[in-house]
């Protein structure tokens, strides 16, 4: 069973180890958006501070039976633009591609539909064609091309979500 939960404390050693298991597990990923193959646990604390505690970034873990397999970071209400925005959508490599990120996404957008939420948006590099692909399969529609806080090339994608 495939279910959501908040992270309590983002910069626990605890909460940091998983995060950094989890995303570690894409080294192609964070070479892709960061420049580089492994995020240390120094750079998610900083990350985490940075977005949760002065952003106010929500972040929750996918967790398969009770087991943490990936990672949801998002904005309610991004201060630029008033919509919310999923900033990180990642589940850990050894459970990619059986469909649990399908069921993760539903679950999640109920989650935003209870929190009053009816339009979301992401940013795919364009080199993410796995991602691309997944969002476009996802109901999501490519709205405009810009570039990341990193620097990168990237499509915004959005989704109303239906009541």
């Amino acid at each position: 069973m495939i279910t959501l939960e908040p992270v309590l404390d983002s910069a626990s050693p605890a909460s940091v180890e998983l995060q950094a298991s989890i995303l570690n597990s894409h080294p192609a990923f964070n070479l892709m958006v960061l420049h580089k193959e492994l995020i240390t646990p120094e750079e998610i604390t900083k990350e985490n501070k940075q977005n949760v505690l002065e952003m106010g970034e929500k972040l929750l873990f996918i967790k398969e039976n009770r087991q943490s397999i990936g990672i949801i970071a998002y904005l309610p209400s991004n201060p630029g633009d008033k919509h919310c925005w999923i900033g990180l959508f990642i589940v850990h490599r050894g459970f990619a591609r059986l469909g649990i990120g399908s069921i993760a996404l539903h679950a999640f957008e109920r989650r935003l539909k209870q929190e009053n939420v009816t339009k979301t948006r992401l940013a795919v590099q364009l080199e993410n064609l796995i991602g691309a692909s997944f969002w476009h399969k996802s109901g999501y529609t490519n709205i405009k091309s810009t570039k990341d806080q990193h620097g990168n090339r990237v499509n915004v994608y959005e989704k109303e979500l239906v009541r």
